[in-house]
């Protein structure tokens, strides 16, 4: 993996820079680095526009109590395209034009999500913590002493709670006197 970053990364510049010059030498210099500035300042534009879009998607989808997840897609998608349509040079400016398209975000952010699930379960583990790979296991799991409770493997804390609602002080604080003398309705024996 690391050696495909590093071939992408020396790679990509040199392909760049032998067509900027095959352009530069058929319509010239000047012409093709206004070309080049064209196409990242309508790029920019675009992206901006559309994320502030997807921004307002994501608001109202959250207000709803909707799923915000093809929004989060296509946030990360314009970043991308954001960050290639800033890189000077026409596979770049080619390659964010292309993720300004919404179809081919969603298309591309769940085929990356598929492949992700794909990978987590033929590694057999979504996590590097003990347990279950994924939630269909750990409903599978059962305790021996209640086989209704599902036990996920993991650390299990018991303990109490006190309604916050509730007028009553903490019964710790029974030695300051801040303890009500009111007894509580939903505590009466009758």
């Amino acid at each position: 993996m690391a050696f495909m970053i590093l071939l992408l990364f020396i790679a990509a510049p040199i392909i760049e820079l032998s067509l900027l010059i095959d352009v530069g030498g058929e319509i010239g210099a000047v012409p093709t680095v206004l070309l080049c500035l064209l196409t990242a300042g309508i790029g920019m534009s675009l992206v901006r526009l559309q994320g502030m879009a997807v921004l307002k998607n994501m608001q109202t989808a959250s207000q709803s109590g909707r799923p915000v997840g093809e929004s989060l897609i296509h946030g990360f998608f314009l970043l991308i395209a954001g960050i290639c349509l800033f890189i000077p040079g026409f596979i770049t400016d080619s390659l964010g034009a292309l993720l300004l398209i919404p179809f081919i975000r969603l298309f591309l952010g769940k085929a990356g999500l598929a492949q992700m699930v794909v990978r987590m379960r033929t590694t057999g583990h979504s996590n590097p913590t003990e347990g279950p790979s994924n939630f269909q296991d750990a409903q599978q799991t059962e305790t021996p002493s209640n086989p209704h409770v599902k036990d996920s493997g993991g650390l299990i804390i018991d303990g109490e709670f006190q309604d916050a609602g509730n007028s009553r002080e903490h019964p710790s604080n029974s030695e300051t006197g801040s303890k009500t003398d009111q007894p509580d309705e939903r505590n009466k024996k009758i």
